[in-house]
């Protein structure tokens, strides 16, 4: 009877674990992936480099109002830079989709049309960006 009840006790614990470590994953992954989001989105940079700046340097009302403005257009130019850089980078994949197809038999072609990006996997929208004045493009 003892080693029954010690086995009881011992799936317990067992299953006490492997319930705190999916528990631990979980929250893992979502602290990061808000952490992830939050790096990628613009009024995230701004009010980040605006708190530190403000922690650090404490500028008068006067010289943080100013300030802000450059901030603010820095972050705009930022956005645009990033949203021609995510631009440039899927016209290079589709460029090296087609130089790759050219070279293929048409067996291969079927093989590679399974792994090879599909058009909606290369969109703003996969990448949570948002255009400029919130039109797609």
């Amino acid at each position: 009877m003892k080693w029954v009840r010690h086995w009881k006790i011992a799936l317990c614990l067992a299953a006490l674990v492997t319930v705190s470590g999916l528990v631990g994953a979980l929250v893992g992954h979502l602290v990061a992936r808000r952490q992830l989001e939050a790096r990628n989105d613009p009024v995230s940079w701004n009010e980040h480099v605006s708190r530190t700046f403000d922690r650090i340097v404490k500028p008068n009302p006067e010289q943080a109002a100013l300030i802000q403005v450059h901030l603010d257009r820095a972050v705009r130019e930022l956005q645009a830079i990033r949203l021609e850089t995510i631009a440039r980078s899927t016209n290079v994949i589709w460029q090296l989709v087609g130089e790759v197809e050219k070279e293929l038999t048409p067996d291969q072609r079927k093989a590679f049309d399974t792994m090879k990006p599909k058009p909606a996997d290369l969109t703003l929208d996969v990448l949570e960006v948002k255009p400029q004045g919130g039109v797609k493009p």
